[in-house]
């Protein structure tokens, strides 16, 4: 838990494409919660268009258009302690780069379930991990209240 915060939990945004790999997106989100990991993203909901590129849930306001989700959706990716992207084998897709790319700026510390492919930013050995090794070492955390950042100093 972190300090000074009632015991408030950590809480991740989890991206990737979820087009292609909701299925693993869900079991990540599944053991965060199950690791009193707070989820604020994506909503565990069903797909209501598959195959468009850009995936909308049932959860999703029927009225908002793709912009306007992507805007709610960055603004709690934005507002997470920390950042797991579902990656296999090494797939982001655009969104999640661009993404990504907000995350950077804003110095969010970032993990991926596997080793990403074709992004131009550094990512360091310790920063590819899967959901219970990350759990483990948040876990270890928990009593100092600190957060492995991008450079898990």
């Amino acid at each position: 838990m972190k300090p000074g915060t009632n015991d408030a939990p950590w809480t991740v945004a989890i991206i990737g494409s979820f087009r292609q790999y909701y299925e693993q997106t869900v079991s990540a989100a599944l053991k965060f919660e199950s690791a009193l990991i707070s989820v604020l993203t994506p909503p565990i909901s069903r797909i209501t268009n598959p195959g468009a590129d850009f995936v909308r849930f049932e959860t999703d306001a029927f009225n908002s258009s793709d912009h306007q989700i992507q805007a709610v959706t960055l603004t709690r990716i934005l507002s997470a302690d920390f950042v797991y992207v579902v990656a296999p084998g090494g797939y982001i897709g655009r969104t999640t780069s661009y993404e990504l790319g907000r995350v950077h700026a804003e110095g969010i510390p970032v993990y991926y379930s596997e080793r990403p492919e074709d992004l131009p930013i550094p990512v360091s050995d310790e920063q590819v991990a899967t959901v219970d090794e990350l759990t483990r070492l948040l876990g270890n955390r928990r009593l100092s209240g600190t957060l492995l950042g991008p450079e898990l100093s």
